[in-house]
């Protein structure tokens, strides 16, 4: 799907002034190629997400060990899941 916008050489929709970060984390060796860089970067955007969902999911269900549900919790946590889905 990417393929018609770019090949692992080339970031072709990468913004011009993401090209030479880019471009440097080729030169420096810390990548072979800019496809590299791109899906270390877009790893770490999912991990960073998927952190902030796992926060939002235990704070919905903060407390619940500890007293009986309310019609509040039940609220949230189905917000949390709507949230969850959205994405």
């Amino acid at each position: 799907m990417l393929a018609k916008y770019g090949n692992k050489d080339d970031p072709g929709v990468i913004a011009s002034e993401l090209k030479g970060y880019v471009e440097r984390q080729v030169e420096d060796g810390r990548y072979e190629n800019p496809g590299e860089v791109v899906h270390a970067a877009l790893r770490r955007m999912e991990a960073s997400e998927l952190a902030e969902e796992l926060k939002n999911f235990e704070s919905a269900f903060a407390g619940a060990n500890e007293r009986p549900e309310t019609e509040e919790d039940i609220r949230r946590v189905e917000e949390a899941v709507k949230a969850g889905r959205k994405r």
